[in-house]
């Protein structure tokens, strides 16, 4: 397959673009919530298990 056999529809592209756009602001909208609801302490916690799991 060459660059040249690739089609790309801008329409489509443009839609999902926009589609990824809303997720990425619902997750910020998400996390600002969390924020606001979580102790820095539970949230320390929570990362620590994350990381350590893997090390």
């Amino acid at each position: 397959m060459e660059a040249r056999d690739i089609k790309i529809d801008a329409k489509q592209l443009k839609e999902e673009r926009q589609v990824n756009l809303q997720e990425r602001l619902k997750f910020i909208d998400f996390w600002v919530g969390y924020i606001k609801t979580h102790s820095d302490r539970e949230w320390s916690m929570q990362q620590n298990i994350i990381i350590d799991s893997q090390l």
